[in-house]
């Protein structure tokens, strides 16, 4: 059997003499372990063992190749110590100087504010002067230290033989941003015209709205990207079965057994346990779905509800990712006989239309311009599927929504019945 690097380990690395293996940091299961580890002479540096002579040799030869070229460009990155194969542990080893941030990181993804973004904007600008393309453009792949950010990962870095020109760099820039669906347009606008002035370049109002309404088609793409993974069981979002439910959770917001539990209760009852309570107290809602597939034969009916409960919660995900207007959804429930139930962790102010305070005269048009900008349409128009808390309009149910082009013909004439319909159901009772 294998043996893993473990917390306490101290091989012996040609070339680099003993290394001491101090703590866990992060860990890839049966892929890759990363150590805070120290060498003979007391320097703190970062040990990463890709597990795996065959399997995990590509991704240690890209991880090594991208932390050299960053070495290479004269960006801030880690020096690389040791680049081998680790007999001991039939493991890749990637030995790199320790960064430590200075200041508290990472930002918050809702909102990381001015100084963090612009750091960010200062850094990619280096970084394509050089001619370097960092790919994964996580938060966590940066550290904070003396006034710079550190890249500290270099899986998914390329270099190119000069500096990025205008087009190269604005595809990059739009990457950023189609990655960090939460940031607010404003803050977009700022930053097209920080880089384009960090690299010397003239900063026109057509080439800011044409890069806007690429960048919304990158965001959606990217949203729905990522959607669809986490209907798939990917990263926070895993899904299990237990007799004839199917669900899927964030667990973040709800661990296993509390999933298990909440299932159980809709299923039985239709109601949410009692003292099941979200981030800072809020509340959590079931809204149950129905739809025409109830009707169907005994043998469709599990197949389509499965279908149809992915597709509500890859909606919920990708209207929360793009920042509209939407309950963050924190678990899909789907029974085999036909129910679908769609949790969401919500404010207690927040509730459906007919039984809510008036929305402001302004809700609904803000409510449509969001939509608009994303090719996003109403497939069924329910006033039952919109909610309020007294000061915006909320979607509670994403199922009967459509994504089309926001230019097409079609789609404009839909949109203005949406608004028109939107206009009307949010009038004051």
């Amino acid at each position: 059997m294998r043996r893993t690097p473990e917390t306490g380990d101290r091989p012996e690395i040609p070339g680099l003499g003993t290394l001491a293996l101090e703590q866990c940091i992060h860990e890839y299961p049966g892929k890759r372990r990363i150590f805070r580890a120290r060498l003979a002479s007391g320097q703190p540096v970062v040990a990463k063992f890709y597990l795996g002579r065959i399997g995990q040799w590509a991704e240690w030869r890209r991880g090594t190749r991208g932390a050299r070229l960053l070495e290479a460009a004269g960006v801030p990155a880690p020096a690389v110590h040791h680049a081998a194969y680790c007999p001991r542990y039939r493991a890749w080893l990637l030995v790199l100087d320790l960064v430590e941030a200075d200041e508290p990181w990472p930002p918050s993804g809702e909102d990381p504010g001015d100084q963090a973004h612009a750091r960010l904007l200062a850094t990619l600008a280096e970084h394509h002067r050089a001619g370097i393309v960092q790919n994964d453009l996580n938060w966590l792949n940066f550290i904070p230290r003396e006034g710079r950010l550190f890249a500290i990962d270099g899986d998914r870095v390329r270099r190119r033989n000069g500096p990025l020109g205008r087009r190269a760099a604005l595809d990059h820039l739009q990457r950023l941003y189609a990655s960090k669906t939460r940031l607010p347009e404003t803050l977009i606008r700022e930053g097209f015209r920080q880089y384009h002035e960090m690299r010397g370049w003239e900063v026109t109002e057509a080439g800011l709205q044409r890069c806007l309404r690429d960048l919304r088609r990158a965001r959606l793409r990217h949203a729905r990207r990522v959607a669809r993974r986490a209907c798939r069981g990917w990263k926070h979002y895993p899904r299990f079965r237990m007799d004839e439910l199917g669900v899927i959770h964030d667990r973040r917001a709800l661990a296993r057994g509390q999933a298990e539990h909440l299932a159980r209760q809709l299923h039985e009852t239709g109601e949410l346990p009692d003292g099941l309570s979200g981030h800072a107290d809020r509340s959590y809602r079931a809204q149950r779905i129905d739809a025409h597939w109830q009707a169907l034969p005994g043998l469709l009916r599990p197949v389509l509800t499965r279908q149809i409960a992915r597709r509500a919660w890859s909606h919920a995900l990708t209207l929360r990712r793009l920042g509209l207007s939407v309950p963050r959804p924190v678990a899909i429930i789907a029974a085999d006989r036909g129910l679908v139930w769609l949790v969401w962790e919500t404010d207690p102010e927040l509730r459906p239309l007919n039984a809510a305070s008036d929305p402001p005269g302004a809700a609904a048009e803000t409510l449509w311009a969001e939509l608009r900008d994303y090719g996003i349409r109403f497939r069924g128009r329910d006033p039952r599927m919109l909610g309020s808390d007294g000061q915006a309009l909320w979607i509670l149910d994403p199922l009967p929504l459509a994504f089309g082009r926001p230019e097409s013909r079609g789609f404009l004439r839909a949109a203005e019945g949406d608004r028109s319909w939107l206009e009307r159901v949010s009038k004051p009772r």
